[in-house]
């Protein structure tokens, strides 16, 4: 299981042993009454009070701390139905009288309290978020209800429908605690992939986790790099809140564009934005879609630059490459990305905008593969910064750029 992700059921186990701790405080309420009729309640009664009290509030304090531990949660469970075993077998017969109401404690009383207290803990045991807890506490209260039944001596048949709800109630608990880790496991997983894949990647990705395990594998992918030109003056004359919040909003704008088009966000390098068309889902017309994006976004700034006393002005750049596509890290820390040369064109056409009036550099492989060139005009063979040799580029005139609808 991802580890992002198991983190996060343990959290939410933590956070769920601590509401069990306060729902184990509930039974002050019905401890605490007694006290007030200690005249009437023989030593046995009180003492057991104590105890009970004393443990209840022990429980809460070590919860509070030991919480995020495994240990914690099998010892406590052993401890409930230990404590419930000891009021039960208090009495050395088995059987006793209420001193203020009168009432007869018969055997098989306490053994249908036990079955009640037990339903009660497996049901606690779901929220754990753990199937060995919830096997370890049936179990455990079932050991305790045949105890008992050889204990006190009761007939087999009187005590086989108490027995049978605690595993009815085992089962069922067992069933919601499923439930409830895979819905969480599904909302983590898609809450991490919404963030840089588009809503259709998502549903995808969901169906087939595969796509995003740790590792790659080789395929086409149109890369685009974007970065914000003279950044750096900007943020020299306007305060860093200034900044945060425009590079925040332009950051909104971009991103709708990219996931409008089906690509997926790979990544925010400070004031420069990577994404991918064609990663983790391959499409015969990515770099279509790339190029689209692209002069979308060019489009969209001018409009949002009418809301800046200082206009924002961006470089793109486009390639399409055999790259490896997929999950690189460790176990602990992974980002979906792509790893290749063309990664690094893409990245040095992205600085060649500045060197053109056309503010949108594409590479040859890419141009080669559109239906829609968007009155692309050649640059030539130019030299790439770290390469030998020459790749020959294309770039997409400001008018096309008007022109989008």
């Amino acid at each position: 299981m991802d580890p992002f992700i198991l983190n996060q059921i343990r959290e939410q186990s933590s956070r769920n042993e601590k509401i069990i701790a306060w729902l184990r405080c509930a039974f002050l309420l019905a401890i605490i009454p007694d006290l007030f009729v200690i005249n009437l309640l023989p030593n046995l009664y009180i003492w057991m009070d104590l105890i009970c009290i004393g443990y209840l509030v022990a429980a809460w304090f070590a919860t509070q701390l030991w919480a995020r531990t495994c240990w914690w949660r099998f010892v406590v469970m052993t401890t409930d139905v230990v404590l419930v075993m000891y009021m039960i077998f208090a009495d050395p017969e088995g059987s006793g009288t209420d001193p203020v109401t009168g009432e007869i404690f018969t055997p098989m009383m306490a053994y249908n309290f036990m079955a009640l207290m037990g339903c009660f803990f497996v049901v606690a045991s779901s929220l754990r978020l753990s199937k060995s807890a919830v096997i370890y506490v049936t179990a455990l209260v079932g050991m305790s209800l045949v105890i008992i039944k050889l204990k006190t001596g009761i007939p087999l048949y009187w005590g086989i429908a108490p027995f049978v709800v605690l595993l009815i109630t085992g089962v069922l608990s067992f069933w919601v605690m499923g439930t409830l880790s895979k819905l969480l496991v599904n909302i983590s997983r898609t809450e991490r992939l919404a963030r840089f894949l588009s809503p259709e990647i998502v549903e995808q990705a969901a169906k087939d986790p595969t796509l995003l395990q740790l590792g790659g594998k080789r395929q086409s992918v149109t890369m685009m790099f974007v970065d914000i030109r003279k950044f750096s003056v900007m943020a020299e004359s306007h305060t860093p809140e200034e900044v945060v919040k425009v590079l925040n909003d332009y950051f909104r704008v971009a991103t709708d564009v990219i996931f409008k088009h089906k690509g997926t966000l790979d990544k925010y390098i400070g004031d420069a934005l990577m994404a991918l068309f064609g990663a983790p889902l391959t499409n015969p017309d990515d770099a279509d879609r790339a190029l689209r994006a692209a002069v979308e976004m060019m489009s969209r700034l001018e409009e949002f630059n009418k809301g800046l006393d200082e206009p924002l002005q961006i470089g793109v750049g486009l390639n399409t490459a055999s790259v490896i596509a997929g999950n690189v890290g460790t176990e602990q820390r992974m980002d979906y990305t792509v790893i290749g040369d063309g990664v690094n064109i893409a990245a040095r056409l992205e600085k060649l905008s500045k060197e053109y009036d056309t503010k949108i550099i594409l590479s040859e492989n890419t141009y080669n593969q559109l239906s829609d060139k968007f009155d692309a005009v050649s640059h030539g063979e130019v030299s790439i910064e770290g390469r030998r040799a020459s790749v020959k580029v294309y770039g997409i005139p400001q008018s096309a750029v008007s022109a989008f609808p």
